[in-house]
């Protein structure tokens, strides 16, 4: 049942002659209740819209948190996934380098063989050249030892010259 505070000021009730209740009570006591009626059905649109204030708030505070739920989420997604490209790409960089050492050794080994092979034929080379050149003196050697004895069998005097060596052996 609905009653205004309005409609309590206003109620008449019928008048006895006998025994009956003083109007002017009655009516001070209606308009004391519908006072207190009046100011209880303001605190109570007041309380119903700040809990209307506090719904939406509360409404608000769990979209944030809602939001704040799914960035969070999204953030550890995030974290994630810049760990695993972080780990894949630190892995290709040390492929990479892995390989460019392999490479590196491989062109010094490669070098080495090469200078080895080189200085071989220069050992060789340098032999033969001894060889050649051991040659050549001993020729020279054997036409000056021949020519300084067809002098003294003509009877000529051998032209001053460095004496002989004996030749190493």
């Amino acid at each position: 049942m609905d009653v205004s505070p309005e409609e309590i000021r206003e109620r008449k009730f019928k008048t006895r002659w006998v025994s009956g209740y003083d109007m002017d009570e009655v009516e001070a006591f209606l308009n004391s209740t519908a006072g207190a009626f009046e100011n209880l059905a303001k605190e109570n649109e007041s309380l119903r819209t700040r809990m209307a204030e506090m719904d939406g708030e509360l409404s608000d505070v769990g979209r944030r948190r809602k939001l704040l739920e799914d960035a969070l989420v999204s953030a550890q997604k995030v974290i994630h996934d810049m760990k695993a490209n972080a780990m894949k790409e630190a892995e290709n960089v040390l492929k990479d380098a892995e390989n460019k050492a392999d490479r590196w050794i491989s062109d010094a080994n490669n070098q080495v063989a090469e200078i080895k092979r080189e200085l071989g034929a220069l050992t060789t080379l340098r032999k033969d050249y001894e060889v050649k050149f051991r040659i050549l003196l001993e020729s020279h050697q054997e036409q000056l030892d021949a020519m300084r004895s067809t002098d003294r069998e003509s009877g000529e005097h051998p032209a001053p010259g460095p004496a002989r060596q004996p030749r190493p052996g």
